[in-house]
């Protein structure tokens, strides 16, 4: 799969790591005396981007939203135990732990949630669980540097500052902590913070709800009434077609139950409807994986220009459609392939045995572009424009693309070339 650097982004900043680089910092900070050796910081660091990175492939997964939140903890209290000394339990690896515990619990639980209201709690708890260690690890923080000072000014003695960064002394050192009216004051302003955040968070659960919904409906788009008109008795105009379809899908339906297959093509299909609707297009059919959109049924002389612009659009929106789908726990689709291809279609109105109608174009232009989608695997490309269609695009969108060879369709006696992206 792509790499998705919003996903990765995410995870660092907002979701699995925030409270780990600030107890790096700490640590980096303090006196070599009780300072965990090099070996076990890089360690941590390490474990850290191995955590930010398999959470944002698999964190969409509860049991895998857990597990992985574990695994810097686990890291560094490993490599602690074998390359230093064995202090009394520490505040900072204490909740260090209770940190991933509680946070990647909570986060697995809003995952494994489909419901607005479960949502919403579990935000609620993750938002309060986030504010309470952000002020915790400040505590931490002030502690450490007041000790370290009193062990400088030989007001401690290396057991009585060990002593004092052990759990034992969290209660009483807490208390003292918040007997200042500073440390009140920022509290406070850390939870009023937390609420804000929680309450965007909530207004994005709902609007996300609603958003689903509209999914949920979707329904391939027809031509109006006077389009209909227009090709009720049929005629042949000259228009772009483009072909899609997700690569390996047949696997992939396989593998996966008929409700996410469901959700997947919910989500695919109405991707494409926006941006070909985006594009003056008409989408043609959704067949399982495969989408025929039409370009210059409305008369538009930039017909193979819309149909390319049209399919860069789509891939923009590609990586989204797949942090989408993660997000929803449904099956990630890894590459896709279109082509697209200009000339002359026979297009006209079919009626159904119940009476329904819809405008259908027909003839080997749709055949050309299917057969251009094919050929992306051949050439391991994620888009062919036909010949035809790159001589009708401007200068400018033409220089984004390359030559990658001529191939015999079938029907014809000339090779034709192809183009790709650069």
């Amino acid at each position: 799969m792509r790499f998705l650097p919003r996903r990765y982004l995410e995870e660092f900043f907002l979701y699995s790591s925030q409270f780990v680089i600030f107890y790096i910092i700490i640590l980096f900070a303090s006196p070599p005396v009780i300072r965990p050796t090099d070996v076990a910081l890089l360690t941590l660091i390490a474990f850290l981007f191995m955590q930010i990175g398999l959470l944002a492939r698999f964190g969409h997964r509860p049991l895998a939203r857990f597990a992985f939140s574990l695994m810097t903890p686990l890291g560094y209290s490993g490599m602690q135990s074998l390359s230093g000394p064995v202090f009394p339990l520490d505040m900072a690896s204490f909740f260090l732990w209770a940190t991933a515990i509680y946070l990647g619990g909570i986060q697995a639980l809003g995952v494994w949630f489909r419901r607005k209201w479960p949502k919403r709690i579990a935000e609620t708890l993750l938002t309060l669980g986030t504010v309470f260690t952000f002020i915790f690890f400040y505590f931490y923080l002030d502690l450490r540097i007041s000790s370290t000072k009193a062990y400088d000014a030989g007001e401690l003695g290396y057991q009585g500052l060990i002593a004092s960064l052990a759990l034992d002394n969290f209660v009483p050192a807490f208390v003292a902590f918040a007997r200042s009216s500073q440390h009140i004051f920022f509290m406070f302003g850390a939870l009023m913070f937390g609420l804000f955040q929680m309450s965007d968070k909530i207004k994005q659960i709902s609007l996300q709800a609603r958003l689903d919904s509209v999914y949920a409906v979707i329904e391939p788009p027809r031509l109006d009434a006077t389009q209909q008109q227009l090709y009720r008795k049929g005629a042949t105009q000259d228009v772009a077609i483009l072909y899609a379809d997700l690569w390996n899908f047949t696997a992939l339906v396989e593998k996966e139950g008929a409700t996410e297959t469901m959700g997947l093509l919910n989500r695919y299909y109405g991707l494409w409807d926006l941006v070909v609707r985006r594009h003056n297009g008409v989408i043609d059919q959704f067949v399982g994986d495969s989408v025929v959109a039409v370009f210059g049924l409305l008369g538009d002389k930039d017909y193979a220009e819309n149909a390319v612009n049209c399919a860069l659009d789509f891939q923009k929106e590609f990586p989204y459609l797949q942090e989408d789908l993660a997000s929803h726990r449904l099956p990630l689709v890894k590459h896709m392939s279109i082509g697209v291809h200009a000339g002359k279609a026979t297009v006209g109105e079919l009626a159904a045995a119940g009476g329904d109608r819809r405008i259908s174009v027909l003839g080997d232009a749709v055949a050309m572009a299917a057969r251009l989608d094919s050929l992306c695997r051949e050439f391991r490309q994620e888009m062919l424009v036909s010949s035809p269609a790159y001589k009708l695009l401007s200068l400018e969108l033409q220089s984004k693309f390359q030559t990658m060879g001529e191939v015999l369709f079938r029907g014809k006696t000339q090779p034709q070339a192809v183009y790709g992206q650069k």
